[in-house]
């Protein structure tokens, strides 16, 4: 397949994943995390990024396709063959991709809502997001292997959103701690977030685990696979985020106590750090998702 083709699919597939999960993990975070008298204002904040991720979320799944058939064939022609593509809207990937575009649709209709109604865009996200779980190598088991295996990827999917997602939301919630109206609220906001990421990431790398073995059966040791090296890469990169997570979580949150500021300041590098390094794991996941596992 061409480099440039398959760099555009990828990207496609970044965008999309980075997209649904902003609004998912923002969702969750307004509506679960965020106390009461901090939602409103959050969301204010927050509508007009999730309204854009909601349109682009729309457009690249409007675009995978076209970028599917191209990938089959291996070829930029294939993405406007009409013939071709009403063929492959027959295919289970066809029917894929229409459930996708109809979810797609609902969460963008779904933003037209009233500040703090965030209950129809969390659902409608949650899952646009799950039906990733379509596609791809789980989607390749059948019976009830398959069935286990999509929805352990689903759980995936929904727990790495929920952890990634709603880390800006986190730093948002950070700057309300410098407004002495808000800050009450900020800190209880924050306590909950705590609380709530052990389980994102617990579910996070135990999905991951069954992941892993139902795809490979064992580790990915063999490096001259490429999917098995970029694999763990994104094991690696997961990794580091978890060991932020607990740094911010054992070490800086402690010493808010003594130093407020300064305790701010390293979590927010933190978090910045932690948010490069979970599109970076997205942005692998989007290229080894295209390679057969070996």
């Amino acid at each position: 397949m061409d480099a440039a083709l398959e760099a555009v699919i990828a990207g496609n597939r970044l965008l999309h994943y980075l997209a649904v999960m902003l609004v998912f993990g923002s969702s969750v975070f307004l509506w679960k995390i965020a106390a009461p008298g901090l939602r409103v204002q959050l969301d204010r904040r927050l509508v007009v990024t999730l309204r854009v991720a909601a349109l682009l979320a729309l457009l690249t799944a409007l675009a995978g396709l076209p970028l599917q058939a191209a990938e089959i064939v291996g070829s930029w022609q294939a993405a406007i063959d009409p013939a071709l593509l009403q063929k492959l809207l027959r295919t289970a990937i066809g029917q894929a991709w229409l459930c996708r575009m109809l979810l797609a649709l609902l969460l963008v209709f779904s933003m037209r809502r009233q500040p703090g109604h965030v209950r129809g865009v969390l659902v409608s996200s949650a899952i646009l997001l799950a039906s990733l779980a379509l596609n791809g190598h789980a989607a390749m088991d059948q019976g009830l292997r398959g069935f286990l295996h999509s929805a352990n990827h689903v759980v995936h999917l929904l727990c790495g959103g929920a952890w990634l997602g709603s880390l800006p939301s986190f730093l948002l919630c950070l700057r309300l701690l410098e407004h002495p109206v808000a800050r009450n609220d900020a800190g209880a906001t924050l306590r909950r977030f705590s609380s709530a990421g052990h389980v994102a990431v617990a579910g996070v790398l135990l999905s991951g685990v069954v992941n892993t073995m139902l795809v490979l059966g064992r580790w990915p040791t063999d490096w001259s696979s490429p999917y098995q090296l970029l694999l763990s890469l994104k094991i690696l990169l997961t990794a580091a985020m978890v060991t932020l997570a607990v740094v911010n979580r054992y070490l800086h949150v402690p010493h808010m106590q003594n130093d407020a500021r300064l305790a701010v300041a390293a979590i927010r590098r933190c978090t910045l750090i932690e948010i490069g390094l979970g599109m970076a794991v997205l942005a692998l996941v989007s290229v080894f998702g295209m390679l057969e596992p070996a």
